[in-house]
């Protein structure tokens, strides 16, 4: 026999021997466990580079991985087990458009419809439906897995929806339950299927089956679908502090949307000793989400009493028991992408439970918040892992109200925007609310934390506990007494706190009216180049000048020998705007019905030719364009009219905002904030622009703004009206002179490429004597 071959049969041999029970692959085994093994079978482990090589066929032949907390080498889920469904469900999905009764087509539209996807026509949601069909049996192999070791069900048959039945009838587990995933399998090939079955091994060896599952759940479901129902998988670590925050002994934990039991899953399920809570009630309005989260926790050691409901019908009387914490990474669902009716339903109901008024913008996370008091009595704690938005968003202010009258806020952690994102797929910006239902709250200390590098479960837990004011080697932390906190303040600006005195200065709102631009309907048919305008022949008198968007600007200033440079350069500098046209339809689809029924019926020329510009507009009838934008306007064809702004700030970026003056009749979009009516003369509009322009200004400014992952900043309406500023009206002639000077300056060493912060600097002393 060949050595290679040898080697072969050694180490299968060492497997089998690791291997027990009929099982498939060994259980967790330790490296004293392998190599003695390997011994046994006359492999030379004593010798170092045999030792390695040995060690690295076996885990790469049993997909395995070292777990340094356990100690003992694992099963890791493989592409192979993700492929493994995907084939599975590859054999499903032909069988449902010949194979499938009226009434299981119903019952698959409904599940479609209760978690967000497409119509069922489709080929991703069919694929999907498929997977997720496969993927329950799996989780069903794993769970049965772990009662057969027990004794409680024989061993698995090849009857293995009958065998799931049966499980249900002899344990209880409501995960067993039938539900339409179940019929949907049972369209599977059966040979193929049976492989998926043999992966169950893996979760049932698994140090962490919550993310497993998680990760499988991930794997198999389109991206586009997990954030219309606003599922993002909690991060271990995180999901850790979390539970080691809330869980405090043997409590009672309650998890809602508990998707894959990530939040409340023993942390090291093979440790004999551990703080883990006493019971666990999860609730998932997801039957395939409760198979999940039920099956986590009980390969996890976890008692638990699993529910299929919407937590926010669920009342405290509905449990078997009184909780003691609650985790929660709820859905992060838009309140505009809910369902009107629902949306009403719970608006109502949580606005009654609470007594106070909820803005029916809130996205659906908040009234999770909302909700969860009502199941918490004095003493008990609460972890949310949330978007930030409601720290300064309009609808957050009768949530931070909320928290403010029934929570001792103990930390809320903020995940740096300007690093990676907490989530594979959100591009939210990621908050931990650390809250203890409590009489004292007006006495108690908040902890405004903000998390720059990575930081493990125990740190954070520290710092949230009694970490000291300053920097860290991580990231930062602010004490804030809860009694000085307001409901209407920008607590996101508390992360990072601003060193500059605002009490003296004025509101922004106070010197000048400001609004976005309006909404064209569609950029690229309402935005034309030079070359659009000459194509078609489209008279001026039609158009309006267009400052397009903030990137054409590129100092602090905007003239009208920038806007022939950037005509010249082939930008969109000029907006359709017509005034009303005789014989065009005003309403779009009556515009379209007429092009395509009642050509005769378009304006024309002495010659008969259609006019120019009816010519353009023709064109939209083979276009996208927003109907609802547009169908609100008088007519369809002319975006919403409004003066050029004196001065233009973008609504967003990542590197600050300019606030450019407008010294040219060019109109903005909606990319654009834009000041009018401003009660300044010339040189006192100067002053301000060179204020808002200033270090000092971007520092205040920081504390307005909302902060999206990725570091991109948004610059609200309501923002910009409640901005500190300074009052030129009130200050001395020489001071608002000198101002006006530096803004000068300043926007002409900008135009000329000159460095600017000198003058910056200058500007910044300068102020110091007004601020």
């Amino acid at each position: 026999m060949g050595g290679d071959a040898r080697r072969n049969e050694q180490i299968d041999a060492v497997i089998q021997q690791l291997t027990r029970d009929g099982h498939n692959i060994p259980s967790p085994f330790s490296k004293r466990e392998l190599y003695r093994t390997a011994a046994d079978v006359g492999i030379a482990v004593w010798k170092p580079d045999v030792k390695a090589r040995f060690t690295d066929r076996v885990l790469d032949q049993l997909h395995y991985e070292w777990d340094p907390v356990s100690q003992s080498f694992i099963p890791a889920v493989t592409e192979e087990l993700v492929d493994d469904i995907q084939l599975a469900a590859s054999t499903i999905t032909p069988s449902f458009d010949t194979e499938l009764s009226e009434s299981l087509r119903t019952r698959v539209e409904a599940w479609c419809d209760l978690h967000g996807f497409d119509t069922f026509e489709t080929g991703t949601v069919q694929r999907t439906v498929a997977r997720h069909a496969v993927l329950s049996v799996l989780l069903k192999a794993a769970l049965y897995e772990w009662y057969q070791h027990r004794g409680d069900v024989p061993p698995l048959s090849e009857t293995i929806q009958q065998a799931f039945r049966n499980a249900s009838e002899r344990t209880d587990n409501p995960a067993f339950d039938t539900f339409v995933l179940d019929d949907i399998a049972e369209l599977a090939d059966e040979t193929v299927l049976a492989s998926v079955v043999t992966h169950r091994d893996r979760l049932l060896y698994s140090n962490q089956p919550a993310a497993d599952i998680g990760r499988i759940y991930a794997a198999v479901t389109p991206s586009e679908y997990r954030q219309s129902l606003g599922q993002f998988r909690t991060p271990p670590e995180i999901a850790e502090a979390m539970q080691s925050w809330a869980a405090r002994g043997d409590c009672h934990l309650l998890d809602p949307g508990m998707g894959a039991g990530i939040l409340s899953s023993s942390y090291h399920p093979r440790w004999v000793l551990n703080t883990e809570p006493a019971h666990v009630n999860g609730i998932d309005r997801s039957p395939l989400s409760l198979v999940m989260g039920a099956t986590a926790l009980t390969l996890s050691g976890q008692a638990n009493k699993p529910q299929t409901s919407d937590f926010l019908d669920v009342r405290p009387d509905d449990l078997q028991r009184d909780v003691e914490g609650v985790v929660c990474n709820p859905p992060y669902t838009s309140g505009d992408a809910l369902p009107k009716q629902y949306k009403d339903r719970i608006n109502a109901n949580i606005e009654e439970s609470t007594g106070i008024e909820i803005s029916a913008r809130s996205p659906l996370y908040t009234y999770f918040l909302y909700h969860a008091r009502s199941f918490l009595s004095s003493g008990d704690r609460a972890a949310f892992l949330t978007p930030d938005s409601f720290l300064t968003r309009a609808y957050g202010t009768s949530l931070k109200q909320f928290l403010l009258d029934e929570f001792s806020i103990k930390a809320l952690v903020q995940f740096n925007p300007d690093g990676d994102s907490v989530f594979e797929d959100a591009q939210v910006t990621a908050l931990l609310s650390f809250l203890e239902t409590s009489a004292t709250g007006e006495e108690s200390l908040t902890r405004f934390i903000r998390v720059d590098e990575s930081v493990d479960a125990s740190t954070l837990r520290d710092a949230v506990r009694n970490g000291d004011q300053g920097e860290t080697e991580w990231g930062t932390i602010n004490h804030v007494p809860q009694a000085d906190l307001a409901d209407r303040e920008n607590w996101a600006a508390l992360f990072a706190p601003c060193d500059v005195d605002t009490s003296a200065l004025t509101s922004l709102n106070e010197l000048a009216t400001i609004h976005r631009g309006k909404s064209t309907g569609d950029v690229n048919f309402f935005c034309l180049t030079r070359n659009d305008v000459d194509e078609y022949g489209i008279s001026e008198e039609h158009l309006s000048r267009l400052i397009r968007q903030p990137a054409v600007v590129t100092g602090y200033d905007f003239t009208a020998e920038d806007w022939e440079n950037l005509r010249g350069a082939g930008e969109e500098v000029w907006l359709l705007d017509p005034d009303e046209l005789p014989k065009i339809k005003n309403c779009q689809y009556d515009f379209e019905h007429q092009v395509l029924f009642d050509p005769d019926s378009l304006p024309r020329n002495s010659d008969d030719e259609v006019l120019n510009i009816v010519s353009y507009l023709r064109e939209s009838v083979h276009k996208s364009l927003r109907a609802n934008v547009i169908d609100k306007r008088q007519y369809w064809y002319r975006p919403r009219r409004q003066p050029s702004p004196q001065v233009l700030v973008q609504d967003a970026g990542r590197d600050g905002f300019r606030f450019v003056l407008n010294e040219t009749s060019a109109r903005n979009i909606n990319n654009f904030r834009g000041f009018f009516d401003v009660h300044l003369d010339e040189t006192e509009l100067k002053a301000l622009l060179a204020y808002l322009n200033s270090p000092v200004a971007a520092r205040v400014i920081q504390t307005q703004t909302q902060t999206q992952q990725g570091g991109y900043e948004k610059l609200s309406i309501s923002a910009l009206h409640g901005l500190p500023v300074i009052d030129p009206t009130s200050l001395a002639n020489p001071i608002v002179t000198t101002l006006a000077d530096l803004f000068d300056e300043l926007r002409e060493t900008a135009r000329n490429d000159g460095d600017c912060e000198a003058v910056l600097h200058r500007l910044d002393s300068v102020l110091q004597q007004v601020i």
